[in-house]
């Protein structure tokens, strides 16, 4: 029995061994943690308020996501509970494993310790004395810049109807820009394009190739295609051809595949590239064509006035720096979810969808900025989204909220598209002189499935006769506009571009 019991006693001791153990870290500046870390499924987890105790950060839930949190100083890293994906500042790493929520811990797996904290810390660090390097950062260039070996930097933006390719580099204005059945052909006099060919979907143009070592692009046109115009442009020398026409539809983009290790997302082949420091804003002027919207005293639409605000929005924006590109610059009708996938395949770092409100009571006014919900806020931002999710007569309509594409895409942004509406609303309230209504979430289609930062302005309501005269002036759009861009160009400045480089 004596014997029996010392067994007992001994597999107990080697079990506990196993099951606990720690983790030596070793912080850029030096600093050694030692945390409590137990094994399982073959990897080791620390819990999340050890962790966040260890480092001086907060640990918690976020209040929108409802996914455990880690805040340390300006840092910001959500996990989740679901999959083996985990956001720091906005961008994916895989930690192989999800984040585990039992026996009152929120388990993180090794994995975020080796790729995340470097982020965190901003430097290396090592586990156990095993040697983690942050990814080494690429170096900036400016968006459509040259290469090193003089180079014709290539920067391609596809919109509903417009496909925009921009040529930078020395005596790309000289280029011959010419038609030649059924495609376009651009021939260089110098220097070579180094960027690959690219699907570009269907309607407008339905492909981009690059020939004669880079000194020739194709473009084969669409049924879509109506004409094409060239602009030349100084300092930097850039060469800009527009082909015009409408029905371009992006090809399918999945959501951005994981990063490995804490390193960049791995670029997706056939999207257009993005230069390290770009910031490009996709502005969509809500309904359009057969979709008047809503319709206020006098006829006024708000397809139009949407229209208008975006392509003002747009305007400013360009004269600050920021590239921007316009789901439609045109009265045409496009599918809901082809205007997100429009921001996804030009890797957009913000989206913004435009709209004009309306109630049946002609008193209501003021501004609402909404983000991406799972569920509205209450019953009239369920009502809103309704009325802008519904599709004209004959027309097909939108989706509804698919959970999956919530769970790889939206739930990364969250916070930061709630700063952005935030900011917004905030603004605008104060130029209106109205009471605030608050942000507001709800299941918007525009927004489904957008990976970035996203937001649905309900600028004014054409209902109240003093409103719809008010945004009908151009002067007063202004002032709209330029309040809209100030917060963007806020969020800019504290968040910087939210999609990694995809270099030609």
């Amino acid at each position: 029995m004596r014997n029996k019991s010392k067994l007992l006693a001994f597999i107990l001791l080697v079990a506990l061994s196993f099951a606990s153990m720690a983790i030596e870290i070793t912080t850029p500046s030096g600093k050694k943690l030692s945390l409590e870390s137990r094994e399982e499924d073959g990897t080791a987890w620390v819990c999340l308020d050890a962790l966040a105790k260890a480092l001086g950060a907060t640990a918690g839930r976020d209040p929108l996501s409802r996914y455990p949190s880690l805040v340390l100083g300006s840092h910001r890293v959500l996990f989740s509970t679901a999959t083996a994906m985990t956001s720091v500042d906005g961008k994916l790493i895989d930690t192989k494993h999800p984040a585990r929520d039992k026996n009152g811990c929120v388990w993180i797996p090794r994995e975020f310790l080796a790729a995340g904290l470097p982020l965190l810390l901003n430097g290396a660090v090592s586990l156990s004395g095993e040697g983690v390097a942050p990814p080494a950062p690429a170096p900036p260039r400016a968006a459509g810049q040259a290469s090193e070996n003089g180079g014709i930097g290539l920067d391609v933006a596809v919109a509903s109807d417009v496909v925009r390719l921009t040529l930078e580099g020395a005596m790309t204005t000289a280029a011959q820009v010419r038609k030649e059945g059924s495609a376009i052909v651009v021939q260089l006099p110098r220097g070579r394009v180094s960027a690959q060919g690219r699907d570009l979907g269907s309607g407008i143009a339905a492909r981009l190739d690059v020939g004669n070592d880079g000194r020739m692009l194709r473009i084969e046109l669409g049924e879509g295609f109506k004409s094409f115009e060239t602009l030349d442009l100084r300092n930097p020398e850039r060469l800009v051809i527009l082909l015009k026409g409408g029905g371009q539809v992006t090809p399918s983009v999945p959501p951005e595949p994981p990063a490995a290790q804490g390193g960049e997302a791995e670029p997706q082949a056939g999207r257009p590239s993005k230069a390290a420091n770009q910031f490009l804003v996709v502005i969509d002027p809500g309904h359009g064509g057969g979709d008047t919207g809503a319709i206020g005293k006098g006829g006024l639409q708000e397809k139009d006035v949407a229209l208008a605000i975006s392509q003002k929005l747009a305007a400013v924006l360009e004269k600050s720096g920021v590239t921007t590109l316009l789901t439609r610059s045109t009265d045409i009708y496009v599918p809901l979810a082809q205007r997100t996938a429009i921001a996804n395949y030009n890797r957009a770092d913000v989206f913004i969808s435009i709209h004009l409100n309306a109630s049946p009571a002609s008193s209501a006014k003021g501004s609402e900025t909404y983000f991406m919900s799972r569920e509205a806020t209450d019953l009239w931002s369920r009502q809103v989204a309704e009325k802008e999710n519904a599709a004209p007569p004959g027309i097909e309509g939108g989706s509804t909220l698919t959970m999956v594409l919530w769970n790889l895409a939206q739930t990364q942004y969250i916070v930061e598209s709630q700063a952005l509406a935030a900011s917004i609303q905030g603004r605008l309230n104060q130029l209106l002189g109205t009471q605030e209504r608050g942000v507001r979430q709800a299941p918007f289609v525009v927004l489904e499935g957008a990976q970035m930062p996203a937001v649905l302005v309900e600028v004014a309501f054409l209902s109240n006769p003093g409103e719809a005269s008010q945004i009908n002036d151009p002067a007063f759009q202004d002032q709209v506009t330029e309040q809209i861009a100030k917060s963007i160009l806020e969020f800019k400045a504290q968040n910087g571009s939210q999609t990694p480089p995809n270099p030609s």
